[in-house]
């Protein structure tokens, strides 16, 4: 029988995948074709936001601009595009991967946006891959061995997921051959951090089937910081993601996060 699980909480940035900008999961909805107490099989449970205290008091938790906290950084530097439609990168590694992005922070914005994409994959050898193209850490790493410990993480992340609704996931056989995971932005965020660095928020809709029956839906936000290299790919220059930001740098309450109807989030024109 297929358990499906849809859940709102948030990704860490880089290479982690543990939670990291706020509550684990705001909403959690469960569905399987003998559920009772609803006639429609769906039955609906709710798990308060860890942190960040109640993002509704009237006592004043907005900037002078209405959104996110007073105190915390300012409008991103996309906060006035309609869009953003991601940029094509000049040549490609691997016959996959695209690279060499333009110098200007919406080419850095691009990468990571192609990054998502590259991981949206369970196999060992494409993960690997993608995160030696795209990491600076990772650039002289073993790719078969950087994907086998990304796909370990990521199990790690599904099991908590999971456990928190009382399904079942078995860690030690995933990834199954039928097993998936797609990664979708929806929207986009950044803001310029130095004179060759950018933090970026992305935005983005999950959907993770262990192969085993077990299907989860969710909405994720991912943060990168990511860095301009002129010596990357021989000399070209290029975007490489060297860090994770602040868990609490993209300044939006706790209850807007994961949004769209807030300014801070630029909706992404998929390609």
């Amino acid at each position: 029988m297929a358990r499906r699980i849809g859940a709102r909480g948030t990704a860490g940035a880089g290479r982690a995948l543990a939670p990291v900008l706020g509550p684990v999961l705001v909403s959690l909805v469960l569905v399987s074709g003998c559920s009772a107490g609803s006639g429609d099989g769906r039955t609906v449970l709710t798990a308060p936001a860890d942190g960040g205290g109640d993002a509704t008091d009237p006592s004043g938790s907005e900037g002078p601009d209405g959104t996110g906290d007073p105190d915390g950084p300012p409008p991103p530097d996309n906060v006035d595009l309609a869009a953003f439609e991601p940029r094509e990168g000049g040549g490609r590694m691997q016959d996959s991967y695209p690279v060499e992005f333009s110098r200007e922070a919406e080419g850095g914005v691009s990468m990571v946006l192609a990054y998502l994409r590259a991981i949206s994959t369970n196999d060992t050898g494409e993960l690997g891959g993608a995160l030696t193209v795209y990491h600076a850490d990772d650039q002289e790493s073993d790719p078969e061995s950087v994907g086998t410990e990304f796909l370990s993480e990521r199990a790690v992340d599904i099991s908590e997921a999971a456990r928190s609704v009382g399904a079942d996931f078995d860690p030690e056989r995933y990834p199954s051959p039928d097993s998936s995971h797609r990664i979708t932005p929806i929207g986009v965020m950044w803001r310029t951090a130095g004179a060759s660095t950018v933090e970026v928020y992305v935005l983005a809709e999950e959907r993770v089937e262990d192969g085993q029956g077990l299907e989860l839906e969710r909405t994720e936000v991912h943060g990168h910081v990511i860095e301009w290299d002129p010596v990357a790919r021989v000399g070209f220059g290029d975007w490489l993601v060297t860090g994770e930001p602040d868990p609490d740098g993209h300044g939006l309450p706790d209850d807007q996060r994961h949004s769209m109807e807030h300014p801070y989030w630029t909706p992404v024109i998929v390609p």
